[in-house]
């Protein structure tokens, strides 16, 4: 059955607004106005509400603490000003018709509490105030963040920090956050917005399906973000491919007057034994009477990591359903690396008059990493030893900027416009140039050794865990799989099999021009309505190249073994291997060849003396030119809201977004055949789209601080980039055939939200709420038959799903103990659970008695929706001295469909991470502060169809860092 809509058609759902806004619009004679910016000691306070006393007349400040209240009644008005912990205010004012009055700078102070001027500069309630100001009076479901409790946190880069959000959990890559999952669904469904602008992805492969549109968020380091927006049911303003949600990070801006802060910080990584550095600087002032603004902040976190890692492969494929849990490999695998992360934001503003505005912001961000890795390969079917040792560079680059202003060109109208750029690079080919024939690129030396005689079998000849074992056999315990050699493993036997370079690059541009309109009708009708284009280009390949040594045409034969390198002189390195788990491989593992005789080996010198002949894998190659693509996407957008406040304590927010979507894609087709040679043509795909979206919100004030809140609202999510791909690789020897679909349909969610909400007057909040969407043509890595010239061929592509839903609720407590005598009164608590359910129809294909193609369906929960998610937080702020101990836990959660079935499903296994920070304020200026992460030394861990048969754990030990931040001025 298809999901059913609110509406039958697009016109009619259009017709339905357009009545809904006009009936409603009723104009004002009076055009008096009152303007202003409300500040604190600390600087801008977006969420101040503002109000004329006995009228219902009123406006919030916006995030630059800037206010307008039109059409304003002649006479004697008292006007007052509200916020969360802060003390209510009041002006007199006397207004004359056509008159518009700037209140100028109207600065607020914290309500009085218990806490000294120290604690209050210390603490993170004004922040706090902000963020939760903005997520009160936002006219749609969001929850906000600030910079400082992203910077009393001990998160180092953007996702990390949005982890701790109501819903939010994050993938992590060798123990730090990488990637952002909003309610449980898949990462390609969330939205990643710089400023309001979607982010251009680089490589991802989150899926299993191909690059895709996921944004690491490990290139955003924590300095440079001023709040941090998680909208959970958008608006017709916002971006509409946001299913689970909008993540919009906003960068700093200029502050109200000179500051000058550096934070500087050392430390650790326990795994590898090494150092870690973080530095920061933010400088800003105003200028020319306070017309110009900028801002600058820089920011490099260098660190060492390491992770000790085992993984696990199944013999899914055999026929015999006990067999195919028996082990096929074990690998061991002994990771060192230095990772960078950099970053560099600037902002100016120039404020011509209180009417008119322009603004530019720049950023640039670089993640790097020098990865080394050590692996130890038992494959027990080909009865062999593999030892692989490679070394990489690779990075992800952030680049780009906007300009844009903001002008009122009426009292009643006005104008925002912006064009900006954004590129994103991934690039696995930065290490230096080894020489003219090796481009730089990750390089991979394989030594192999035969006949192994791997004992420890059952009696059908296959290797078991303890819970898959055959009647009256003996297993291996899942976290000491011994493969116990009968031969041993020795320098003079592993033979050099391979050397490999791989290169993997990946480039996304964006050109982005957009226009909005702000009418107010009416003190309660207010209209928006505007466009956006959005120009995208998109490039992707990954040559490889391969070397065979000893076997060049015109030379001797001659085999070379590990002996004849240099070597490590030990291992493991670091204080131990795996020392979590019972197992001890110590017997089994031996030095590896040095980093530098890696190098070494790819001179011009080294690959004559091996007598190595090269295969090279590009775009030219049948191999792997299937993966060559590149292609534009054009989006042109425009949306109509409208604003209504029906009562004073009900709000409603309805309207519609249309979008319109264009790719033209180019690939190439390859088929190999066993009589012909092979055939590469390129092949080329233009095809559209539309997406009409309703939105339409309701918000009911309780009292002054608590909210109701009910959401419909239609959400979309386009096709992977590499599922776009029109490239087909046919290969009528192994009967196989991998291809893209340019045919995919963009993936739709009809989204239902019900959240209450109440703010407490010291700072914190109580919420809770459920959600529902209704999925249609999610995307899914299909693999199945089909039939080409009487040959059935296994084909592997994406393809559209008929149906699923996700439902969950979410409950969330901030809350401050200071009714509590004392030293007690400095505790407080944080918490919130989420639950998710979710049911996807999977198609699967399989072949009849008949030799015909029979297409099944099974139900499978959606990719990477975790059942239950929490965090929880015990703080202490008092007498200059800030301790916070947080907890996050994310469930279990299918990672990838098998072909073989459900029961050989790949799953991310239960993860719970404690971290703890604290800091000792000298004084205002000074401050001591202290990070640690992964207090428990909590492994990631993944497992194949049940928790007790593992595919991989990976071991991060713990790490921290001790620091200062001085503020200048």
């Amino acid at each position: 059955m298809k999901t059913k809509t609110f509406f039958s058609s697009s016109k009619e759902a259009l017709l339905l607004y357009l009545c809904i806004l006009f009936s409603t619009v009723s104009f004002s004679q009076n055009s008096a106005s009152i303007t202003g910016v409300c500040v604190d000691s600390y600087g801008k306070l977006p969420g101040v509400s503002i109000l004329i006393k006995g009228t219902n007349y009123g406006a919030i400040s916006n995030l630059e603490g800037n206010f307008t209240i039109n059409n304003v009644p002649v006479g004697d008005q008292v006007v007052e000003f509200s916020f969360m912990g802060y003390e209510t205010i009041t002006k007199e004012i006397v207004v004359e018709e056509n008159q518009m009055i700037n209140l100028g700078t109207i600065k607020m102070t914290e309500s009085g509490i218990s806490l000294d001027a120290v604690d209050l500069k210390i603490s993170n309630r004004p922040t706090q105030a902000r963020a939760y100001s903005i997520q009160k009076n936002a006219p749609a479901i969001m929850n906000v963040i600030s910079s400082d409790v992203i910077g009393k946190l001990p998160d180092r880069n953007a996702a990390e920090a949005v982890q701790r959000i109501p819903g939010v959990s994050i993938e992590r890559d060798h123990g730090e956050g990488r990637y952002v999952s909003v309610r449980g669904a898949p990462l390609k469904w969330n939205s990643n917005l710089i400023n309001g602008n979607r982010s251009p992805s680089s490589l991802g492969t989150s899926d299993g399906i191909g690059s895709d549109r996921s944004v690491p968020l490990d290139i955003f380091p924590s300095e440079l973000i001023q709040f941090v927006q998680l909208s959970k049911a958008i608006t017709p303003d916002m971006e509409g491919d946001a299913i689970g949600g909008s993540v919009n990070f906003i960068t700093r801006t200029a502050p109200l007057k000179e500051t000058l802060i550096v934070n500087a910080a050392g430390g650790g990584n326990n795994q590898a034994k090494d150092y870690t550095y973080n530095a920061a600087v933010t400088y800003g002032n105003k200028f020319f009477d306070d017309k110009l603004g900028i801002i600058v902040s820089g920011s490099i976190w260098d660190r060492a990591w390491g992770t000790d890692n085992y993984e696990v492969i199944y013999n899914a494929e055999l026929e015999d359903p006990i067999q195919q849990f028996s082990l096929a490999e074990l690998e061991l695998r002994d990771y060192l690396g230095r990772r960078r992360t950099w970053g560099l934001n600037f902002g100016a503003e120039y404020n011509f008059d209180f009417n008119n505005k322009i603004f530019l912001r720049t950023i640039n961000t670089s993640f790097q990493d020098d990865e080394k890795s050590r692996e130890s390969l038992f494959d027990f079917n080909a009865n062999s030893y593999t030892m692989r040792t490679r070394k990489a560079v690779w990075g992800t680059d952030l680049s780009g900027g906007e300009l844009g202003g903001d002008h009122y060109l009426t009292q009643k109208l006005r104008l925002r416009w912006k064009g900006a750029t954004y590129t994103n690079k991934f690039d696995l080919s930065n290490t230096p140039r080894v020489n003219d024939l090796v481009d730089p690129a990750l390089l991979f030396a394989i030594f192999v050794q035969s006949d192994m005689n791997f004992g420890g079998r059952a009696a059908d000849g296959y290797k078991y865990l303890d819970i898959d074992a055959p009647q009256g056999s003996q297993g291996d315990p899942a976290d000491n799989i011994q493969p116990n050699p009968g031969n041993p493993i020795s320098a003079d036997e592993l033979l050099l099999s391979q050397l490999l370079n791989l290169q993997q690059r990946s480039k996304e541009t964006d050109y982005v021009g957009q226009v909005d309109f702000d009418y107010e009708v009416n003190n309660r009708l207010k209209l928006k309505f505007g466009g956006k284009a959005r120009f995208k280009t998109r490039t992707e390949g990954a040559p490889l190249n391969i070397w065979i040594p000893g076997v060049a045409v015109g030379a001797p034969v001659q085999p070379f073994f590990l002996s004849d390198f240099d070597r490590e002189s030990s291992f493991p390195f670091n204080g131990g291997y795996l020392s979590e788990i019972p197992g001890n491989y110590d017997n089994l593992l031996m030095p590896h060849i040095t980093q530098g005789q890696l190098r070494d080996l790819y001179s011009e010198n080294s690959l004559s003396e091996l007598n190595a002949i090269r295969i090279t894998q590009d775009e030219n190659n049948p191999s792997s030119a299937g993966s060559y693509f590149s292609g534009d996407e054009n989006v042109y957008a425009g949306y109509i809201m409208a604003t209504y406040e029906l009562t004073d304590k009900m709000t409603l927010i309805g309207g519609f977004r249309n979008e319109y979507t264009s790719i033209d894609y180019t690939g190439n087709k390859v088929i190999e055949s066993d009589n012909a040679d092979p055939v590469i043509e390129k092949t080329s795909e233009s095809k559209s789209n539309n997406a009409f979206l309703p939105m339409f919100h309701v918000k009911y004030a309780l009292n002054d601080n608590s909210n109701l809140r009910l959401a419909y609202t239609r959400t979309l999510a386009r096709p992977d980039f590499g599922s776009l791909n029109p490239g087909v690789s046919q290969n009528s020897v192994f009967r196989t055939i991998n291809r893209g679909n340019p045919d995919l349909k963009p993936t739709f969610s009809d989204n239902f939200d019900l959240l209450f909400e109440h703010y407490f007057d010291n700072v914190g909040f109580v919420s809770g709420g459920v959600f529902y969407k209704s999925i249609t043509d999610d995307i899914f890595a299909s693999t199945g038959q089909e039939t080409i010239d009487g040959v059935i061929y296994n084909v592997t592509e994406p393809r559209n799903l008929e149906d699923g839903y996700l439902f969950g609720f979410e409950v969330g407590l901030s809350k401050r103990l200071d009714f509590l005598p004392g030293f007690l009164s400095g505790f407080g608590v944080e918490a919130n659970y989420t639950y998710t359910d979710s049911e996807v129809n999977i198609p699967i294909f399989n072949v009849d008695e008949n030799n015909n193609i029979v297409r099944e369906t099974i139900k499978q929960p959606l990719q990477n929706q975790s059942e239950h998610l929490f965090n929880a937080s015990i703080f202490y702020e008092k007498y200059g001295f800030m301790f916070r101990a947080h907890a996050n836990f994310k469930g279990k959660n299918i990672v990838e469909f098998s072909e073989f079935g459900p029961e050989h499903n790949r799953w991310y296994d239960d993860n719970l991470t404690v971290d703890l920070s604290a800091s000792y304020s000298f004084n205002k200026k000074l401050k001591l502060f202290m990070e640690v992460n992964n207090i428990t030394n909590e492994p990631l861990r993944y497992f194949h169809g049940v928790e007790g048969r593992p595919e991989q754990v990976e071991y991060y030990s713990i790490r921290g860092q001790l620091g200062i931040s001085y503020s200048i001025f």
